[in-house]
């Protein structure tokens, strides 16, 4: 059911407002891969085939020069010719719309959307696809895949992490497959994804899966051009089973609290990291780890610092985490509620779970592949002679000179002595330094300068 990627070209998932951007290269000294921008003109650029969509510099430009690309003008098109739609939606939405969030599926069904669907059940379905994989393959390493930047990450960046990426589709994927399998109703309808992220729709691009990846910011944009006051609009309710634990796959964690659920003791193997400043140079570090036989069996990872309850794509990047969780919490003591009955039995919430999972799970159906994409990387290494003119055009003649400040955003002066030998920064005068008769594209594990 998953279509094959014939190129190892990404999509943009991430825009510069050229009008608002000053140049001030903050989006460089947040970004976890550097060489995705190039800060060599007046405007900065970004080169969509190294961008990992992480967000990251979303949230740090001040500017408001940067710009989550989503599908939201297409979905509004298609609504207005009447196109049949049904939609999935992340379990962010609870913290994104408080209290409110069934007014919200309420509206969407109002502008008419044909059905509403719970990406948490689709949750519940990875947790299986995930447990299963351990059960019969006995890998020594899976790497959690929910996050497209994570993917992306490894994808471009750690090819050689690649055999140990979960192969089994994200909740969002497992949900639309669920849909296109035992919903017959919805199969040909298309499918538009309320998303807290800017990267998912890479990972529809490259299935084939999912047809709108509207964030919840573009949807609170919205509502608020049309002035809709959700407290008016009626509540609506998912059209799927619910999920019991998994809703808190949007908060840090949730992965493998649902898990330990059916496969108890499994946090003793497992490692919980989440954040750019720690999850990209943790996985740096993940392939050492495995030779020496050190690495956890399953890696729990997210981009976000508090998960995808304040993705780039949501209006929450600076909530409160205490506020934000507290609502998905309330979901998930709803669900176990649901399932535990009166007396509030996990064995019988397992067992009465067990039974609806069964009913929309398969082997095969939710299986996931993955594209080497580390010819994307083109990043020239300038040798110490080459160096050492860059640094003389930095005014850097002596070692004493290498402060380290990170205030070009590189973090290190040979960081963006490298940047000004690919071009990507501007340098005193670019003429004092010859193009390279013989240089080697970047190869093996990323360099830790780079990051």
């Amino acid at each position: 059911m998953q279509k094959t990627v014939a190129t190892t070209s990404m999509v943009p998932v991430i825009a510069v407002d050229e009008d608002k951007c000053v140049n001030c290269h903050m989006c460089i000294a947040v970004c976890p891969v550097k060489y995705c921008i190039d800060g060599s003109g007046e405007k900065v650029t970004i080169n969509a085939d190294l961008c990992i969509g992480c967000g990251s510099c979303v949230k740090a430009c001040t500017q408001k020069a940067r710009v989550v690309i989503d599908d939201a003008a297409r979905f509004l098109d298609a609504l207005g010719r009447g196109e049949k739609i049904v939609a999935v939606a992340a379990p962010a939405i609870a913290s994104s719309f408080p209290g409110q969030y069934r007014r919200f599926m309420g509206w969407l069904k109002a502008q008419g959307v044909s059905a509403i669907f719970d990406v948490s059940f689709g949750a519940e379905l990875t947790v299986k696809s995930y447990l299963d994989h351990i059960e019969k393959a006995a890998p020594p390493l899976v790497i959690a895949q929910p996050c497209p930047a994570i993917v992306a990450y490894i994808e471009v960046y750690r090819p050689e992490l690649l055999a140990y990426l979960a192969p089994a589709d994200s909740p969002m994927l497992h949900t639309i497959k669920m849909i296109q399998r035992y919903y017959p109703a919805y199969k040909h309808h298309k499918v538009l994804i309320v998303s807290p992220c800017a990267a998912k729709k890479r990972e529809f691009t490259d299935t084939g899966a999912g047809d709108y990846n509207v964030t919840i910011r573009s949807f609170k944009a919205i509502l608020e051009s049309r002035k809709v006051d959700l407290s008016r609009q009626p509540e609506a309710d998912f059209d799927n089973d619910p999920a019991e634990r998994a809703v808190l796959f949007s908060t840090p964690g949730g992965l493998l609290r649902t898990a330990e659920r059916d496969a108890p003791g499994i946090r003793a193997r497992a490692r919980k990291i989440e954040g750019p400043e720690l999850v990209y140079p943790y996985l740096d570090t993940l392939p050492d780890a495995l030779k020496r036989g050190a690495n956890p069996l399953l890696v729990d990872c997210l981009n976000c610092d508090y998960g995808c309850n304040a993705g780039p794509g949501t209006m929450n990047q600076d909530a409160s985490p205490d506020i934000m969780e507290y609502l998905v919490e309330q979901r998930a003591v709803e669900g176990r509620q649901r399932y535990a009955g009166k007396a509030m039995s996990d064995k019988t919430a397992r067992r009465a779970l067990k039974k609806v999972v069964a009913r929309f799970w398969e082997p095969a159906l939710y299986g996931r592949t993955y594209v080497d994409r580390s010819s994307n990387l083109r990043l020239m290494t300038p040798t110490d002679p080459q160096l050492g003119r860059i640094y003389s055009d930095m005014l850097k003649d002596d070692p004493r000179d290498h402060l380290n400040c990170a205030a070009c955003g590189y973090k290190s002066c040979r960081g963006m002595a490298v940047a000004i030998f690919n071009e990507l920064k501007k340098s005193r005068s670019l003429s004092m330094i010859p193009q390279p008769a013989c240089t080697r594209k970047s190869s093996g594990p990323w360099p830790m300068w780079a990051r």
